[in-house]
């Protein structure tokens, strides 16, 4: 195989990579609209269940700065980020990731945008919810335990008001 015939190749699998990574992405929206969803009905199931995905995006790119690094050194490009290294391509292979580039940035703007506003109204839950809790007088368990897992200290009644059966 010739330089110039590898060196296509890899940049295939590389576009093919982020592409993959992309959709990955655009999958995570409808993800995120969903959690809004759950949050504002307050559905605990299909909250969980969106993070579960989440968690799955987030371990398939875990090893995204890897990947792109391998990349750019089978490439030869030094560049600190992908405008950088696509900038160094020639003409036609540049636009064809300058294009996926902007793919990215808007499925990343909209991603952003739906994990701040769960975020927010996640925040403002959570913040109703102290304050409720906070209004209320209700007797905090104060059990204690020492290195052996005992109980030392009771909560809410001393060990004279249990009864043994």
């Amino acid at each position: 195989m010739t330089d110039r015939q590898e060196y296509t190749m890899i940049l295939d699998q590389f576009h093919a990579y982020l592409t993959g990574i992309l959709k990955l992405y655009q999958h995570a929206v409808p993800v995120l609209k969903e959690e809004l969803e759950a949050i504002t009905h307050d559905e605990i199931e299909v909250l969980n269940q969106s993070l579960k995905s989440q968690q799955a995006l987030l371990l398939q790119t875990k090893n995204f700065d890897q990947q792109t690094a391998s990349y750019l050194s089978r490439l030869n490009i030094k560049a600190n980020n992908l405008t950088e290294m696509a900038q160094q391509l020639p003409i036609a292979e540049g636009l064809r990731f300058f294009n996926l580039l902007g793919e990215f940035e808007l499925t990343m703007t909209e991603v952003n945008y739906y994990k701040e506003k769960c975020r927010v109204l996640l925040q403002s839950k959570l913040y109703t919810i102290d304050k409720v809790l906070s209004k209320q007088d209700v007797p905090k368990d104060n059990t204690t335990y020492n290195q052996n897992a005992a109980e030392v200290q009771g909560a809410l009644f001393p060990k004279s008001f249990e009864k043994k059966i």
